[in-house]
């Protein structure tokens, strides 16, 4: 298991900001950050998942039914 300092933010489309709603900064410690994100919205009937990197950080973003958007970014903590 790794230890990823994570960072969650909650995009709402009725708001029309780009920024996003609410942010939280967590650290956790994972196996799969993928599979993490995926275990959150088990229970949503429509999803949709995009993953990317930036600066050298895995951005997992789920697309959930009404234009939700949840972003997460994992960022490995060493040391």
């Amino acid at each position: 298991m790794k230890t990823y300092e994570v960072i969650k933010e909650v995009f709402q489309p009725c708001t029309g900001k780009q920024a996003p709603d609410g942010c939280e900064i967590t650290e956790m410690r994972l196996e799969d950050p993928a599979r993490y994100v995926q275990e959150q919205y088990m229970r949503e009937r429509s999803v949709e998942y995009l993953a990317t990197e930036r600066d050298g950080s895995a951005v997992i973003e789920a697309l959930l039914e009404g234009g939700r958007k949840h972003r997460y970014t994992f960022s490995e903590v060493k040391g």
